[in-house]
């Protein structure tokens, strides 16, 4: 079973160390990881090519694991959450995890901080009049609805965020549970 890895750690000054600590931790669990930085074939290094191959990459996995700790923002990675939706329409199942506690209603709202209006309904509206999203879910209702499971949330320090593997190791216990054993 080949599991295709999103996530925003392939900009970390060590991504691949970090694949291959991910790609090792699949093989320890019965499968076999498939991360854009490690591929069989010489990577592109322009944006469409790496946009094929990771597309081609995604076509050949059975199920996937997204990383949607937020990244640069509020929120989950785009490029990580174009590929869930990908991986959903096509029909593969996906395991999701967040690094960081904090619900996306709480992110936001603290992102926004004082430039927040309460509606009367309880709700919040940024500083753009936008709805907060009231769920309590650890992303956009889009992803948090798409994932084979509720996504997995792990407090992990600021410093090791994107390198921690705490809740991609719980991830790879659901994996496992529900498509080897």
């Amino acid at each position: 079973m080949k599991l295709y890895l999103a996530g925003p750690e392939v900009f970390l000054p060590d991504a691949v160390a970090v694949g291959r600590q991910k790609l090792a931790l699949c093989r320890a669990f019965g499968f076999t990881g498939l991360y854009a930085l490690e591929t069989e074939e010489v990577a592109p290094r322009d944006a469409p090519g790496i946009y094929q191959t990771c597309l081609a990459m995604m076509r050949q996995a059975d199920a996937a694991i997204a990383n949607l700790t937020p990244f640069r923002g509020s929120g989950a990675d785009p490029g990580t959450a174009m590929e869930v939706g990908f991986l959903v329409a096509r029909g593969k199942p996906v395991w999701a995890y967040s690094n960081v506690a904090a619900t996306l209603e709480d992110r936001v709202r603290a992102d926004a901080g004082a430039r927040l209006t309460r509606e009367r309904d309880g709700g919040w509206r940024d500083q753009d009049g936008l709805a907060i999203e009231p769920f309590g879910l650890a992303e956009n209702l889009m992803l948090a609805c798409a994932t084979k499971l509720p996504i997995v949330v792990h407090d992990a320090p600021a410093a090791a965020r994107y390198r921690d593997l705490t809740a991609f190791r719980t991830c790879l216990e659901h994996a496992r549970a529900a498509l080897l054993d």
